[in-house]
């Protein structure tokens, strides 16, 4: 990926003798006029004589600014220039005097806007009884606390904040600490008093106020856990609350820290960009992402937003206690969160088998992005805040996370645990670079840490290993090269890395393992009589290219069930991927998969599955697509057979997750059966009948594949009617897998009214693009709309990116020229 350009970064980050320490800070959010004032006081330290200083301030309107006496006969010493610079984001205040160094007061006043722009102190609207409400909320990562207030935004300039916020009587307020006092003011107002904040950066304040109820449980180290919602909603955060609870206690145990707030709250918000934000103590979530409604929430759901739950929670002590000095160490953050929220829902939920999950959704992801030859490093650097929204990407969090796990196998649980709690207690309330997460494993394990893994986070790609039986019969060879997905990246770019690479390997059939630490171009191995398993667990990240007898010894293994769920899992991946970029045979691949037709995993099936729409979209409008199609339903149907269409009393939940999957597969691909059961089971929805939650959104998209006027006439109605956002989202979507070219109009139109919420929108039309029919008209209405999408989405954030992405799925180069 190629970053904007440096040149506007010259000046951006803000001079280093002026450090903050301290603010005290007093909002007054007015839900008529949409606007707040503020009065702040910062106390700072100075190391040089200066007459101006500089804090970061964008769309504020500051009336005064004053450096308060330090004694009692000094003078305060009002600002004699406030001047704004719109494009480095800062504000400049310059005083008739010197101010000499020590440690000083500045006040302010200033006021600004509650804007609608999902990004620092902003509005979000809702319905309750029928009546339109708001609420006002902040989203200050990664650089919109000075839409705020003036601040000194950046991750280094850590300090204490003091928050007093004024509000409506009726209203709640939430902040990152417990509320210390509560005194009605005049005019139907009250004053809410926060404890002062740890040391923490600017990005993690967060400050909620609106109509809210919250229910609330404890842990057992006595920490304080509550979960805000709008009116109507709270018990629906009841999962959530428990998720929480039980993640605190894991963390504070193995960290070897205390989480140390007294309190931990998450907040559910109606409209909010991300997934999540980890403010310190005051966690906020998009709706989908924390509540559960028991009739509508499918498994598959509860588990995304546990995992959601423990990423934010890991963040309060990596990210939150010990913080990146700078952006461009973002994924110390992202993929250390990935990976150890990862480690705890393993250990709260064993039978959710949730690391096969993780080799398939995050590494999956990572893979994904890291074989194009436009991908970029996990560490990249960054100068411009522009440049921030960027690298919120598959490699920060997917492949740093995949990496960082990679590590851990290799040195050992103990090693890697120590080293963490090495890092986080030599670092609380401080900022480091990635090298000083490096020094703590280096001093945990003994081994070379930072020579192995500069290359893997400075380096863009990953290796595949071609793996081959010498003619001996007795030595296998193996013989690493930067891996593409496309063959003619491979050819222009000739990349000559060589990773360090731990080689986990294991003989099929047999128990322990062995390492084998790859520097080299190529690297020889015993061969056992049985097959060999390189890559054992899928712990590292790169693809395994077997050859010949090799393969045709791990199908033996395959048939045996003698290779477990993660290695049959990445067995498949790495061989469709591998066929798809030439490193093998499309023979070899079938070889191979004719070995999985009695596999029941559902983490295994999900990648056969995704493997075959990747084929069905490559074969769009070719000749042969319809037969493609009738072969996939073909090798589906045993285990459509299997799993049924309804769940059965305590079923293991890999069945519960795999039924939707096959079902939405089948129908697809064009099985009669399947797509007529639908619509049987769609026309009692419409009637008022209750359908299985993790069955909805199949139901919905295959009534709508094989629908007309009627069928989109009347998921548009159970849309308006849907009271959780989760269901209408499920409806949304299945709203463009209608085929009729008026009907995925419609669809657009709708998509993009005010029936559907800004945050939901792209999400949407990023979904629609699983339907082939919709291609060109999705393609034209971003063309045409353009200018409108840009007003909407295109100030910062990721939403518009989403959309942007989606254009590589056309192949023609008529296309591909006017995308360019």
């Amino acid at each position: 990926m190629k970053l904007k350009s440096a040149k506007k970064a010259q000046s951006v980050r803000l001079p280093k003798h002026v450090i903050p320490e301290r603010y005290k800070i007093m909002l007054h959010p007015d839900f008529e006029s949409f606007t707040f004032s503020g009065e702040e006081t910062i106390y700072f330290k100075l190391t040089k004589t200066v007459r101006q200083v500089t804090l970061h301030s964008v769309d504020l309107k500051i009336h005064s600014a004053e450096v308060l006496a330090t004694s009692a006969k000094g003078k305060d010493t009002w600002a004699a220039k406030i001047s704004y610079d719109i494009k480095n984001e800062t504000v400049t205040f310059t005083f008739p005097k010197t101010i000499r160094p020590g440690k000083h007061q500045l006040k302010l006043l200033f006021v600004g806007i509650l804007t609608d722009q999902l990004k620092g102190f902003y509005r979000s609207k809702y319905l309750h009884k029928g009546i339109e409400k708001h609420l006002a909320t902040t989203q200050f990562e990664a650089t919109d606390a000075r839409k705020a207030f003036p601040c000194f935004d950046e991750p280094a300039q850590k300090a204490v904040f003091d928050v007093t916020l004024m509000i409506p009587q009726h209203m709640t307020a939430v902040s990152n600490t417990i509320e210390t006092s509560i005194v009605n003011h005049d005019n139907g107002l009250k004053i809410v008093k926060f404890a002062p904040t740890p040391k923490m950066s600017t990005y993690l304040l967060a400050f909620i106020i609106g109509e809210l109820e919250y229910i609330e449980g404890k842990t057992k180290d006595n920490v304080l856990v509550r979960v805000f919602t709008t009116p109507g909603k709270k018990k629906q955060g009841k999962f959530a609350l428990g998720v929480a609870i039980r993640t605190l206690e894991f963390f504070n145990k193995f960290f070897d820290i205390d989480y140390p707030l007294p309190v931990l709250d998450m907040i559910a918000i109606p409209d909010f960009a991300a997934g999540a934000m980890e403010n310190w103590g005051a966690v906020t979530y998009r709706e989908t992402a924390l509540l559960v409604d028991e009739a509508n929430t499918p498994l598959v759901n509860r588990q995304y937003i546990a995992h959601v739950i423990a990423h934010e929670l890991a963040h309060q002590w990596f990210g939150n206690l010990v913080t990146m000095e700078w952006w461009t160490h973002l994924w110390l953050n992202e993929s250390f969160a990935t990976y150890i929220s990862t480690v705890a829902i393993d250990n709260l939920y064993p039978d959710w088998h949730i690391w096969s999950q993780f080799v398939h959704d995050d590494m999956g992801w990572a893979f994904s992005l890291d074989g194009l030859n436009s991908t970029h490093p996990i560490e990249v650097e960054v100068h411009h805040p522009d440049q921030i929204d960027e690298i919120f990407d598959g490699i920060s969090y997917g492949k740093g996370a995949s990496v960082i796990r990679m590590l851990a196998d290799y040195l050992g649980d103990r090693d890697f645990r120590d080293g963490l709690r090495y890092y986080l207690k030599k670092h609380s309330y401080k900022n480091t670079t990635t090298v000083n997460l490096w020094e703590a494993f280096e001093k945990s394990s003994g081994k070379p840490v930072r020579e192995m893994m500069k290359t893997w986070t400075g380096k863009s790609g990953h290796p595949v290993i071609d793996v081959f039986l010498n003619p001996s019969g007795k030595q296998i060879t193996l013989k690493q090269s930067r891996y593409f997905l496309s063959p003619l990246s491979k050819q222009v770019t000739r990349d000559k890395t060589v990773w360090p690479i731990p080689i986990k390997h294991q003989a099929v059939g047999r128990k322990g393992h062995r390492y084998a630490y790859m520097t080299g171009r190529q690297l020889e191995l015993a061969k056992p009589q049985e097959g060999l398993k390189i890559n054992l667990g899928e712990v590292g990240f790169y693809r395994t290219a077997y050859h010949g007898q090799l393969i045709a010894d791990l199908a033996d293994g395959l048939s045996k069930k003698q290779i477990s769920q993660n290695d049959r899992f990445g067995l498949v991946r790495d061989a469709i991927s591998l066929a798809g970029s030439g490193n093998i045979s499309i023979d070899e691949l079938m070889e191979l998969l004719s070995h999985y037709k009695t596999e029941t995993a559902y983490n295994v099936w999900i990648e056969i599955i995704t493997g075959m729409a990747e084929l069905d979209v490559l074969m769009a409008g070719h000749v042969d697509q319809k037969k493609l199609r009738k072969l996939f339903v073909q090798f589906l149907i045993p285990i459509g057979r299997k799993v049924g269409w309804h769940s059965k009393l305590k079923e293991p939940d890999n069945t519960t997750l795999l039924r939707p999957l096959v079902i939405g597969a089948l129908g697809r691909y064009g099985h009669q059966p399947v797509i007529k059961q639908a619509k049987s089971v769609f026309r009692n929805a419409v009637k008022g009948q209750n359908i299985n939650p993790d069955i909805k959104a199949v139901v919905y998209s295959l009534a709508a594949e094989n629908g007309g006027v009627k069928e989109f006439e009347a998921i548009q109605k159970l849309y308006r009617l849907a009271p959780a956002q989760e269901e209408r989202n499920r409806l949304a979507r299945a709203l463009f897998m209608f085929q009729q070219k008026m009907l995925i109009n419609k669809a657009l139109k709708f998509n993009f009214s005010k029936e559907v919420r800004d945050q939901d929108a792209p999400m949407t039309y990023i979904a629609a693009w699983r339907n082939q029919q919709a291609w060109s008209q999705l393609w034209d209405y971003m063309q045409t709309q353009w200018p409108a999408l840009m007003k909407r989405y295109g100030q910062g954030g990721r939403m518009l990116g989403g959309m942007i992405k989606q254009l590589a799925l056309f192949s023609d180069p008529k296309t591909a020229k006017a995308v360019k």
